[in-house]
């Protein structure tokens, strides 16, 4: 997979689900291997995936909130409405007979923006102590 941008959590989560994916097609390969314990490792496999984008997403909102509080500015906008109802019911009439019917609707806004500039004065005094070199190059992006 080729990404523009190099993330920690994303290639552990890939290689996580990658070994998930081997280790249930090497089951799957074995003749000594019923449907149940097919079953089995492939609800494992969910599961495993599941939880891991799960501490992805929690790994990235942790990165966003460190990113918050060493920038000199933020701009945040987001937006969220996931919202959906159904209906479904069923009518006997004497004349008409049996009657079936089912409805919905479903709504999703989802609008997620953050943007950050530069590094606060105590970010900058710290990048500086560390390595003076960086200092200028970083104050300016």
């Amino acid at each position: 997979m080729i990404m523009s941008s190099w993330n920690p959590t994303v290639y552990v989560l890939e290689l996580a689900i990658r070994k998930a994916m081997d280790a249930f097609n090497t089951s799957a390969s074995s003749d000594s291997v019923t449907a149940e314990e097919l079953s089995e490792d492939a609800v494992k496999a969910n599961i495993q995936s599941s939880v891991l984008q799960e501490q992805a997403k929690v790994e990235q909102e942790l990165s966003i909130a460190r990113r918050i509080l060493i920038a000199e500015e933020v701009e945040i906008e987001e937006f969220y409405d996931t919202s959906g109802n159904g209906g479904l019911g069923i009518k006997k009439e004497v004349e008409s007979g049996l009657t079936v019917g089912a409805h919905g609707s479903g709504r999703k806004i989802t609008k997620r923006v953050i943007k950050f500039k530069g590094f606060s004065s105590q970010a900058q005094e710290i990048l500086a102590q560390s390595n003076p070199s960086r200092t200028t190059d970083e104050s300016q992006s």
